[in-house]
């Protein structure tokens, strides 16, 4: 958002719930005409800002908006490494493909790209993300952690974790996990992980975490082929979810985590991740590419590979599409 109206908003928050502030105030505070205010006020109610004027002429921000806007997602955040450099989008092809043109060009660890729609957003093996704008959060952080490449494999289930953590908080919510980056409520799919990593064998130059979050979402909302399989926070809660709110409470949730995995790796986390996990003991088809590989899931080590028990053998699968095998 231009500074300007970001200035304007901060200053009118800041008087809630008292009686707001005068337009002469606000244009000396800013030291701008006040002409120049009331056209900004403007572009402020255009972005969705309701404002009240009072019968004292005083100015007061009476509700916010419901977009992914620097302004909204700042406001009360408590992070000290993620957003602080936050690239806001109306819309955009991909979060993570804009991540990582940022990365590449030395953007900080923590730099976060959101949007309120992609019109390319991208699943893992090549597949598209469902975007619709409005109603979820599509989101990318770029991350540089300082340590082997098969180490940061355990990020995507890192990023699942810290989503499952915060519903469940936040909404009462039991989230299922299914390796390596979906998550699930009630067996609908809210959740979707996309990691890409840049890296050599011993050491990682930059990783981009992408989530794609269904918040708002009702059953008309998806596609009619994603339909039996898709869901949101809003369907499960049973009532409207807070998009910012919950956007806030997530990045938070997994920079503290993200700065213990730094430190340890996915080891401390695995007992809280095999708690949730849908596939552990289950049999299991893994697709890689054009093989696959079936057994039972028996596991999942320190670098977040999952462990399967095919016939007499133990493979360890670091990467892969997996899907529970019927009968």
């Amino acid at each position: 958002m231009d500074p300007l109206l970001t200035d304007i908003v901060v200053l009118l928050r800041a008087k809630r719930p008292a009686h707001g502030t005068s337009a002469a105030g606000l244009a000396a505070a800013l030291n701008i005409p006040v002409a120049r205010l009331n056209r900004a006020l403007d572009e402020i109610r255009e972005l969705g800002y309701v404002l009240q004027v009072e019968s004292s002429e005083a100015i007061r921000l009476v509700s916010s908006p419901d977009r992914m806007i620097d302004t909204e997602i700042l406001s009360g955040l408590k992070t000290k490494l993620f957003a602080r450099q936050l690239h806001c989008y109306r819309k955009i092809g991909s979060t993570n493909t804009r991540a990582t043109q940022l990365a590449e060009s030395g953007a900080p660890e923590g730099t976060v790209v959101v949007a309120e729609e992609q019109t390319g957003g991208r699943g893992r093996l090549g597949r598209s993300w469902h975007s619709a704008p409005g109603l979820g959060i599509w989101s990318s952080v770029i991350l540089r952690p300082q340590m082997p490449l098969q180490r940061a494999s355990g990020l995507s289930l890192l990023a699942a974790l810290a989503f499952a953590e915060v519903a469940e908080e936040r909404l009462g919510l039991r989230v299922d996990l299914k390796w390596p980056n979906d998550g699930l409520i009630d067996g609908k799919k809210i959740l979707g992980v996309l990691t890409e990593v840049s890296a050599e064998v011993d050491r990682v130059y930059h990783a981009v975490c992408g989530t794609g979050i269904n918040v708002s979402h009702q059953p008309h909302d998806f596609p009619p082929s994603l339909r039996p399989a898709a869901g949101s926070l809003a369907m499960a809660a049973g009532e409207p979810v807070d998009r910012i709110a919950f956007y806030r409470a997530f990045l938070e949730r997994f920079e503290t985590l993200y700065r213990r995995f730094r430190r340890g790796g996915i080891a401390p986390f695995l007992p809280d991740y095999r708690r949730r996990s849908i596939l552990l003991g289950k049999d299991v088809t893994i697709r890689q590419g054009e093989q696959t590989i079936s057994g039972v899931a028996t596991g999942i080590d320190d670098n977040g590979a999952l462990i399967i028990r095919s016939g007499k053998r133990e493979v360890v699968i670091s990467s892969g599409e997996a899907t529970l095998s019927t009968s």
